[in-house]
């Protein structure tokens, strides 16, 4: 049986999972540099391995709630087709690999609502929301001023 590797977080207190082929690294939260005018859900820019990259709270782009920062915070950095984001998360709680067939597509108005999930998966007293982080990230209104803030900061440090 065909199975999926799912980085699972958790943001709100709530489990989500993020395919681990979007995954470049987890990450402990380091020095995030604000950068003026940028949407509330954009904390700054991160340095990851010499590489500029935006911090997101996903609490605040998931719930409009800022994460709370703890010893367990994590940025979980991952590749979109267009750049790489560094996704602020409560906990990166672990890799879990799972069957296939037990993630289940989200129904009709929910996919509407929320057209980065792509499923759910139910597992013994858990419920995990997988991410598509593309679409999470190209449905951030302001994400247009997000991608021209990085090529700034990019051809500055050329």
């Amino acid at each position: 049986m065909e199975s999926k590797k799912l980085v699972i977080f958790q943001a709100n207190q709530e489990e989500y999972g993020v395919s681990v082929e979007y995954v470049v690294s987890i990450e402990k939260l380091d020095k995030v540099t604000p950068i003026p005018d940028m949407p509330v859900y954009m904390k700054g820019l991160m340095k990851v391995r010499d590489e500029l990259i935006p911090v997101l709270d996903t609490g605040q782009i998931l719930f409009r709630n800022q994460t709370e920062l703890t010893d367990k915070s994590r940025v979980i950095v991952v590749q979109t087709t267009e750049l790489s984001v560094a996704l602020l998360v409560e906990d990166a709680k672990e890799i879990l690999d799972v069957q296939k067939d037990t993630i289940k597509p989200l129904s009709l108005i929910a996919a509407n609502n929320s057209n980065y999930i792509s499923g759910m998966v139910n597992l013994d007293k858990r419920l995990i929301a997988v991410i598509e982080p593309g679409k999470l990230v190209d449905g951030l209104r302001e994400m247009d001023d997000i991608k021209e803030e990085m090529e700034r900061h990019m051809a500055a440090q050329e």
